[in-house]
């Protein structure tokens, strides 16, 4: 499972939640690149159906877990994957009690829109300009509770001066990440582990009621 320094963000389940469970829940980790069609195939399934589902009939059972994966082949989803994790790290920053939410609903919509940010889609764009490009798609579906140049801060590479690899404020996380899958050995999307162990049976073709009763099996 990822650090706890993630958790007011990339667990399903908030903190205050967690600390009144009566028994620890089984863990489910989403390994999702933001422009793999299938992660978004996914990622909607278990969101808008499944979990809610899963809560409904076995509450606070699963603890499900985004796991940022930036696929280097993809340009815009190293691009994704920062706004993520600088968005997430603002959040962590300011709670407000619905930091959870707040994320998970920002990956909801990063999915619902991801062929804006295919190959070809903004080509033409700066690496710069691709940022507030998200921003600007989010924030015409969701209120992100953060302010645009404090986002853009985070993220924007400066011109001039002398050269410098020193990246941005998600570059940390983007790391932290990285090494994560390495160490798990994790590079295809989706995955999704239950408990540690890689779960084959969990498709982004599966239905919402197959879905339902795979992780109904592991109670």
């Amino acid at each position: 499972m990822i650090s706890p320094k993630y958790a007011l963000t990339h667990y399903y389940l908030g903190l205050n939640t967690l600390s009144t469970a009566k028994k620890a829940p089984h863990i489910v980790n989403l390994y999702f690149d933001y422009t793999c069609p299938f992660s978004a195939k996914l990622f909607l399934k278990l969101f808008k159906t499944v979990i809610p589902n899963l809560q409904k009939k076995h509450p606070d059972g699963f603890q499900f877990v985004i796991v940022n994966v930036l696929q280097p082949w993809h340009p815009n989803s190293i691009l994704l994957g920062e706004f993520a994790l600088a968005y997430a790290k603002l959040l962590r920053e300011t709670p407000r009690g619905d930091e959870h939410e707040s994320f998970w609903n920002f990956n909801r919509v990063v999915f619902e829109n991801q062929k804006q940010f295919y190959d070809n889609s903004n080509i033409k764009l700066t690496r710069n300009q691709i940022y507030e490009q998200i921003y600007d798609v989010i924030s015409k579906e969701l209120d992100l509770h953060v302010d645009k140049k404090r986002l853009l801060d985070e993220l924007v590479i400066k011109e001039g001066g002398e050269p410098t690899n020193e990246g941005n404020g998600a570059t940390a996380d983007v790391k932290y990440f990285t090494r994560y899958l390495r160490t798990v050995g994790v590079h295809v999307t989706p995955t999704v582990t239950v408990d540690g162990i890689v779960d084959g049976s969990v498709s982004s073709g599966s239905s919402e009621e197959e879905l339902v009763k795979v992780f109904e099996s592991k109670l």
